[in-house]
């Protein structure tokens, strides 16, 4: 990621809106993931999915099971371990 962050806002099923910067993004399994921070928190990560529409669109799909968020966020620790 470079130095300046990438900030998104992304619409939740019920219309609210919240913007969040990228921390870090990655493939791992050939699913690529994000890991995300809200605009209004300092330490709370939230893990999505990304997937692409034909138009090249991203879509963040939350991560809720917490075996896979575990493994993804395990991934996120050793890559910024390894920098």
């Amino acid at each position: 990621m470079s130095e300046q962050e990438e900030v998104i806002e992304l619409t939740d099923k019920d219309g609210n809106k919240t913007k969040f910067k990228i921390i870090d993004a990655f493939e791992k399994d050939n699913e690529e993931y994000a890991i995300l921070l809200p605009e209004d928190s300092e330490d709370e990560v939230v893990i999505f999915k990304v997937l692409y529409s034909d138009n090249e669109e991203a879509e963040y799909i939350e991560i809720t099971d917490d075996k896979l968020a575990d493994e993804i966020f395990n991934e996120f620790v050793n890559r910024i371990s390894e920098e």
